[in-house]
């Protein structure tokens, strides 16, 4: 079966969403100041050590991180740009989501959280535009705001 991960525009496949996964993980750690080891790494990912100090192998030899035996992990300046990266697709998915398709702010964090890894850049974009187009348009807004209240009238409860 073909590999359907984009490649980056120097060649080099795209990390996989668990490794991005990773790097938000590493990027959450750091941003808040903690020690950023294999086994923080791992708590915060909510997977095994073994697990996570394959994961940090791999993300170093893509040069993402660096991480010396049984020391401390950091992101290297691809890794930072990653994770910033993966931090700007999951706000427009988040706003999207919320301005758009008025779900609350937690159903919105978890539906980005989950697609944030998946859509390609294009479609990020696009949605980004889309929802930017809607909250500069007044009218455009309510009126959407109503048909997609009216739609959910008849829609059953997702519980």
């Amino acid at each position: 079966m073909a590999d359907l991960r984009k490649r980056t525009k120097t060649g080099v496949k795209r990390p996989s969403p668990s490794m991005e996964q990773y790097i938000e993980a590493i990027a959450q750690l750091l941003n808040h100041g903690k020690v950023c080891s294999v086994s923080e790494i791992a708590a915060e990912a909510n997977v095994s050590r073994p697990a996570a100090s394959r994961a940090v192998r791999d993300l170093a030899e893509r040069a993402l991180v660096e991480h010396k035996a049984y020391g401390y992990v950091d992101l290297t300046p691809e890794g930072y740009a990653l994770a910033s990266k993966l931090d700007a697709r999951h706000e427009a998915l988040q706003t999207f989501f919320t301005s758009v398709l008025a779900f609350d702010e937690e159903v919105a964090d978890a539906e980005a959280c989950r697609l944030e890894h998946l859509l390609d850049d294009q479609t990020i974009d696009r949605l980004a535009a889309l929802t930017a187009f809607i909250e500069a348009r007044p009218e455009i807004s309510e009126a959407w705001g109503e048909h997609l209240a009216e739609i959910l009238k008849g829609a059953p409860d997702p519980d």
